[in-house]
């Protein structure tokens, strides 16, 4: 079973997979929204997807936002276009520490994507 892990932006969605043992994460696509919606369901039966996992923003004194509203409207629909659990995970600072390893803020999303979902990872070990 393989986790996806989402980085939800406006423009760009940020994605990255486990591996089977769900022990790593690696940074999978950055697409469009338009485009993801589209070729969700098909990386889902492709990556043999079993539960998502959604970076959920906050401020830094840990209080939900406006954006926070929107991803949550993208969490549902998410659970209703794809029928699995979607789980949530601080996002806090994960583009700045994504912008750090790059050392740029291009194609930073699957980056973000893979250090939130390698953070659910790490703090879900069997």
């Amino acid at each position: 079973m393989r986790i996806l892990g989402i980085d939800y932006g406006e423009k760009r969605i940020g994605l990255a997979i486990s591996d089977e043992t769900q022990t790593l994460a690696r940074e999978l696509a950055i697409l469009p929204p338009k485009e993801f919606w589209q070729s969700l369901n098909q990386l889902i039966e492709n990556q043999e997807v079993k539960l998502i996992v959604l970076g959920w923003p906050l401020n830094m004194s840990g209080q939900e936002t406006q954006k926070t509203k929107e991803v949550a409207g993208f969490k549902s629909r998410l659970e209703s276009q794809t029928g699995l659990s979607v789980k949530i995970i601080d996002e806090r600072l994960t583009s700045v520490m994504a912008e750090n390893i790059s050392g740029s803020k291009k194609n930073i999303d699957s980056l973000a994507a893979q250090i939130l979902l390698q953070n659910y990872l790490d703090g879900n070990k069997k």
